[in-house]
């Protein structure tokens, strides 16, 4: 009697045990989730766009004349005065002659000196017949005051001898031209070494319009530049703004004047702004997937002192937070917490255990955080990260 007790005993106790392990099995088990607290606080909403440096002002140095261009000093970054000298312009250099230029410039100096030689010799014969007309004119003006020529004769005496005078005067001036004929021939010929201390005087030295430093040079090997050449680029790098490039949509939204918030610029803390300009004309640009995107370009300044981006250059690359709308006391939730039920936005909020949907009504938000309007009060608990295993009445705990 007392054996089969027990084994009717031990039976029906396997069988509680099996019994209360399948209802503990179908039991619904809580899901872990993250719980974050509906909290007050400042919050902003921002457009975020990549934007680049640039500086206010730069000074294009360029050739105000054609010539050889020494070897330009300074380097990128060297600071320069006002008035400095920054580039020197020499004469262009004469061209070397081929063989056959110099065959013919030699024919053309044998040629000017023959020229020369004549014109000397032209020169004698108006000078002979020039003394000539002289004596003669003395001997018919002695006659003539003794009374044994006429008057006549001594007035064309004279003529003559004026004209005589001229055709010398002309022949001295033909060996001037010919002799200038000749030397200008000959420098043809000549190879002229470069510009050294004799040629000075005639070197262009330009200077900096500005105090400031070298940006970019163009050009920094000596060598002959054209009238207008640009040479180097001349800026203050104390002197910055930014330059963004904001969908159009998102630019009418923005105010001359806004605050902006430079980020992730490579130095400490965030440096401030404020919008100086959004320009009244787009243009068209096509982004890294292939889409026609209308821009708008919106320029900011620095606000934050001096010292604090003094390490930021021309070119330098940073993100712009330009701040569209803030808040100081708003009540907010993360808005990844938000879900559509509907046409309304909802949230599963912490109660007792259980995930309880709650619609909300929705304010501001921006990319990390939505302002609550109504619908959850302060300190509630609501899940962080909704999912499909998440209904209403799901328990859930929290996996802090």
């Amino acid at each position: 009697m007392k054996t089969a007790t027990r084994r009717t005993l031990l039976v029906i106790g396997v069988i509680l045990v099996v019994v209360v392990a399948t209802i503990y099995g179908f039991l619904p088990k809580a899901v872990e989730v993250d719980l974050v607290a509906v909290s007050r606080g400042p919050l902003q909403v921002t457009i975020e766009e990549e934007g680049r440096t640039r500086l206010k002002e730069r000074f294009v140095v360029s050739a105000p004349t054609a010539g050889y261009m020494r070897r330009i000093d300074l380097k990128v970054g060297d600071p320069v005065r006002k008035g400095q000298t920054v580039v020197s312009l020499e004469p262009l250099r004469s061209q070397p002659l081929d063989p056959r230029s110099r065959a013919e410039a030699e024919t053309t100096v044998f040629a000017a000196q023959a020229g020369l030689n004549a014109a000397i010799e032209k020169e004698r014969a108006a000078a002979a017949d020039a003394d000539y007309m002289e004596k003669r004119l003395e001997r018919i003006a002695n006659l003539y005051s003794k009374r044994y020529v006429a008057q006549d004769q001594r007035d064309q005496t004279a003529s003559e001898a004026k004209k005589v005078r001229a055709v010398q005067l002309s022949a001295k001036a033909a060996i001037d031209v010919s002799r200038s004929e000749l030397e200008r021939v000959k420098t043809v010929l000549k190879n002229f070494p470069p510009g050294g201390i004799a040629e000075k005087a005639n070197t262009v030295n330009v200077s900096s319009p500005v105090s400031g430093a070298v940006i970019k040079i163009y050009r920094e090997s000596e060598g002959a530049v054209h009238v207008g050449e640009p040479l180097l680029e001349i800026g203050d790098s104390k002197n910055l703004e930014v330059r963004v490039e904001l969908l159009s949509s998102d630019a009418v939204k923005i105010k001359k004047g806004g605050v902006v918030l430079f980020k992730r610029w490579g130095g400490e803390g965030t440096l401030t702004g404020v919008v100086r300009i959004v320009e009244p004309a787009g243009f068209t640009k096509v982004s890294s997937l292939g889409v026609e995107e209308q821009r708008v370009l919106v320029i900011a300044e620095f606000t934050s002192p001096p010292e604090t981006w003094r390490l930021l250059g021309d070119g330098y690359r940073l993100e712009a937070h330009f701040v569209v709308w803030e808040g100081k006391d708003i009540l907010q939730i993360p808005a990844s917490g938000l879900f559509r039920s509907g046409n309304e936005w909802a949230v599963f909020v912490e109660d007792n255990e259980k995930a309880r949907q709650r619609t909300v009504e929705v304010g501001q938000r921006n990319g990390l955080t939505a302002e609550i309007v109504s619908g959850l009060q302060q300190k509630e608990r609501v899940v962080a990260h909704p999912d499909d295993s998440i209904k209403n009445g799901t328990p859930i705990r929290s996996r802090r």
